[in-house]
């Protein structure tokens, strides 16, 4: 039996270590459209999902990483409900990050994304010591520019305007951050 350490909990979630056999339920989900609507990376075949965990996993565990992943599990019956990320977190000077998180689509606008943001803020800042974190939606994800903006209080830096090609075509991306001062103040409201 696999180990059911976990790195955080709250209200909805809890996060553990992402592990291979994850890939099954990933796959699951990438089935659905819903998931894929504000993502730019889908939709993926199983295989491919597979690969991605297998990258994620390794990635997570190299000595120096500079990403972690975690499997979001609903903390009664402990199901996958999707996946939660902090990067570039390595040795680097300026220790930048971007944090990011996907639902289910049976789990996505009811606040658990909400939640679950503002906890992979708190771990980059006091987890893993960053000075700045940096988070971005889909241009038309209008839900995700509200919460950054107005529920934790980032700052819109702008448009990433078509940097990335998939197979709905051009891709781009609001992008938000927030200081380690910043947080700080947040935090204490």
């Amino acid at each position: 039996m696999e180990s059911e350490s976990f790195i955080a909990q709250g209200s909805g979630y809890r996060l553990r270590p992402l592990r291979l056999g994850d890939a099954k339920v990933l796959s699951e989900f990438a089935e659905d459209e819903r998931y894929w609507l504000f993502l730019a990376d889908g939709p993926r075949t199983p295989d491919q999902v597979k690969q991605l965990v297998m990258d994620s996993v390794s990635a997570s565990v190299r000595p120096g990483a500079r990403q972690t992943w975690w499997a979001v599990q609903d903390p009664s019956s402990r199901a996958v409900i999707g996946t939660a990320n902090v990067k570039h977190i390595g040795e680097k000077a300026d220790r930048n990050g971007s944090v990011g998180c996907t639902l289910a689509p049976d789990y996505q606008g009811k606040g658990l994304g909400t939640t679950l943001g503002w906890a992979l803020i708190a771990l980059a800042f006091e987890t893993f010591k960053l000075h700045r974190v940096e988070c971005t939606c889909a241009v038309d994800n209008d839900g995700s520019v509200h919460i950054m903006r107005d529920t934790y209080g980032m700052t819109y830096e702008g448009v990433r305007r078509d940097y990335r090609y998939t197979a709905r075509g051009w891709w781009s991306s609001h992008i938000f951050s927030i200081l380690e001062d910043e947080y700080a103040a947040k935090a204490k409201e």
